[in-house]
C-alpha cells in the first residue's frame, strides 16, 4: 500500500474509534456528541457540521428523487450515515466501501442494530474498486475526493457507474482564505495529503475528463459558519435561519460563491474508457 494511503487509513482508524453513543449517531454533529467534541481533540471539526442543515436538506431530497429501487455505492462510507439513510428510504441495494477497517466495523455494527437487509459494507481501496464495470446506478460521495488521487477516483467512479447513472458529491472548497488559515493552524485535524488537496474550481472542472456532464447544484455555508458558536443555544435555530437567508443572497454572487465551505455537484454520463485490467 502506498504510504499516503497507509497514513490516511491509520488516521481514520484513530478518529473512527468511537464510543457506543457516537456509533449510532445519524449525522456528523448531534447535541449528544458535544462532550466528545470537548474531550477529543481530533473531533474538534465536528462542531462545524452543526450548520449543515441547508446542504443536508438538498442532499437528502436528491436521494429521495434518485435512489429508490437503485443499486447505490456509498463511496468512502465513513460510519455509513448516508448509506443507511438511502437504504432506509427505498434503495434496492446499498454497498458501502472504505479503506478504514474501523469505519467498516462501525458500519457493520450499525447494520446489525438497524436490521437492514439491503445494505452491506466492505474494506476497499476507493482508487481500485473490486467491482465490475457499470455496477451501480448511483454513487454518493461525501468529503472523500480530497483524500484521494483525483484522477484515479474520478476514473473508478466513472468505470463502475452505469451509462445513465449519477454520482452526487459533497466537498469542502479550498478558496476561502479564512478557512485556509484555520486549516493551517489545525494540522492535527487532517493528514498532510488531505490538507494539500482540498478541492478548488479547477478540480471540479477536471471531472469533465471523465464525465460528459458536471452539474453544480449549489454552494453552501459562508455566513452560516457564524452560527457555530451558538449551536447549543436556544437561539441556534433562529440564528441559523437568518444566516441561511443571507447565504441565499451572498452565494449567488459569482465573486463570492467559491468562498463557500461546501459545494454539491453531480457527475453523470460517464465517458467510455478501456476497462481496467486487474
Amino acid at each position: 500500500m502506498e504510504l499516503r494511503k497507509r497514513l490516511e487509513k491509520d488516521f481514520h482508524n484513530i478518529i473512527r474509534t468511537v464510543h457506543e453513543d457516537e456509533l449510532v449517531a445519524k449525522t456528523r454533529w448531534e447535541p449528544a456528541l458535544e462532550q466528545t467534541i470537548k474531550t477529543n481533540p481530533l473531533w474538534a471539526n465536528m462542531k462545524y457540521y452543526s450548520i449543515e442543515r441547508k446542504s443536508r436538506s438538498i442532499v437528502t431530497q436528491w436521494y429521495g428523487d434518485n435512489c429508490k429501487g437503485k443499486r447505490v455505492l456509498d463511496y468512502c462510507s465513513g460510519n455509513g450515515e448516508d448509506g443507511f439513510l438511502i437504504a432506509q428510504n427505498g434503495a434496492a441495494q446499498v454497498v458501502g466501501i472504505d479503506i478504514s477497517e474501523i469505519s467498516i466495523s462501525n458500519c457493520l455494527n450499525n447494520a446489525k442494530k438497524l436490521n437492514l437487509p439491503n445494505i452491506s459494507f466492505q474494506v476497499m481501496d476507493a482508487e481500485s474498486l473490486d467491482f465490475s464495470d457499470e455496477s451501480f446506478d448511483i454513487i454518493t460521495e461525501y468529503g472523500a475526493l480530497h483524500h484521494l488521487n483525483l484522477d484515479r477516483a474520478y476514473a473508478e467512479m466513472a468505470r463502475v457507474l452505469r451509462p445513465d447513472g449519477k454520482a452526487i458529491c459533497v466537498e469542502a472548497l479550498g478558496h476561502n482564505p479564512i478557512i485556509k488559515l484555520y486549516r493551517k493552524l489545525t494540522p492535527h485535524l487532517r493528514t498532510a495529503w488531505e490538507a494539500e488537496h482540498i478541492l478548488r474550481k479547477e478540480h471540479i472542472a477536471h471531472a469533465r475528463d471523465y464525465f460528459h456532464e458536471v452539474d453544480i447544484i449549489g454552494f453552501y455555508h459562508l455566513a452560516t459558519l457564524g452560527a457555530v458558536p451558538f449551536r447549543t443555544s436556544a437561539l441556534f435555530d433562529k440564528i441559523l435561519t437568518a444566516l441561511e437567508s443571507i447565504d441565499g443572497i451572498l452565494l449567488k454572487l459569482p465573486f463570492l460563491k467559491w468562498q463557500a465551505w461546501h459545494v454539491i455537484f453531480v457527475l453523470s454520463k460517464p465517458q467510455k474508457r478501456v476497462a481496467r485490467k486487474d
